[in-house]
């Protein structure tokens, strides 16, 4: 019966989720749709994130190179071709599915430090091309004005998009649980646990990181168009190694070995960014005391802290 209730639980924690972000639209309040347009853009970041990192413990600094391509991709489609978001967003992705393919190719036969220093060369290869290529990036002033229209409708304000990006999250995040769950996922996750163990199945370990780095790389990429979308802006910083670093952080505040850990941490991330706007100079500083208490208190972060006090007092 325990069993049964705990499965429940999960099954209904997404349409909880997808219920109070549907709530939010209903309060008309601008400041907290913004909030929650962040949240959905950095979930969906994050969670792809996670399947390099909680999946196949790899650490990658290459998913900004996916996120910033996106991003780009929407902005160079709507404001130099047509004014046409869902062929942009459509672009974007695509553009990120391909770097993320040659990026996968070029770095995964190689372990897990040299993996990661590769990833970051690759983003700041992307970062000079973006600052450097001027006349089709916009150099170091990047790309404004982004339109939010299509031959069917056009979303003038924030308030008109956060319907479309909740149906884009909504599917994302669906679909992200149910390769979680699927035989793929187990695979991914048997896969980071033990590559040597791994081999003995017959697999490719090569194919097998590769095809979970390129869906990570896409759903990175997708998250990048909806946050162009959103801010109506792109800059180079998009692509810098700094921004590579968020969904880390992200999904350490929450817990990696969770599919709801990187959530929770977008969630503490934007919270506290929020919190302490008006003192910009400190924000990071409390970030890092935030997680370098859950880094010594609880490795698994948020949700591993409270899976601790749960199974003690029960």
């Amino acid at each position: 019966m325990g069993n049964i209730r705990r499965t429940l639980k999960k099954q209904l924690i997404l349409p909880l989720l997808f219920a109070a972000l549907l709530t939010v639209a209903l309060t008309g309040d601008r400041f907290l749709i913004y909030l929650a347009s962040l949240f959905m853009v950095f979930t969906i970041f994050a969670n792809a994130f996670n399947i390099v990192f909680g999946y196949l413990k790899h650490i990658s600094f290459g998913h900004s190179l996916f996120f910033a391509a996106g991003a780009y991709g929407v902005a160079l489609i709507t404001t130099r071709f047509i004014p046409e978001m869902f062929l942009g967003l459509a672009f974007g992705v695509f553009l990120s599915f391909l770097l993320a393919l040659t990026v996968g190719a070029l770095t995964l036969r190689h372990s897990s430090i040299y993996f990661a220093m590769l990833t970051l060369a690759f983003t700041m290869l992307f970062y000079s091309l973006l600052i450097k290529w001027r006349d089709v990036t916009g150099g170091s002033d990047g790309i404004s004005g982004i339109p939010r229209t299509s031959y069917l409708f056009s979303l003038p304000t924030t308030e008109a998009y956060y319907p479309l990006l909740f149906t884009f999250f909504a599917a994302s995040m669906t679909a992200l649980y149910l390769i979680d769950k699927s035989k793929l996922g187990l695979m991914l996750k048997a896969l980071g646990d033990n590559e040597d163990r791994f081999k003995f199945t017959g697999l490719s370990v090569y194919k097998y990181k590769l095809v979970g780095f390129v869906i990570s790389g896409v759903f990175s990429g997708l998250a990048g168009t909806l946050y162009a979308l959103l801010m109506r802006t792109v800059t180079p910083d998009l692509a810098y190694w700094t921004m590579a670093a968020e969904p880390l952080i992200m999904t350490l505040l929450g817990g990696s070995q969770y599919f709801l850990g990187p959530p929770i941490g977008v969630f503490v991330f934007v919270a506290v960014t929020t919190l302490t706007a008006r003192l910009a100079e400190y924000w990071q500083l409390f970030m890092g005391v935030v997680l370098v208490a859950l880094l010594l208190g609880a490795r698994g972060g948020v949700l591993g802290l409270v899976e601790k006090i749960w199974v003690k007092r029960s």
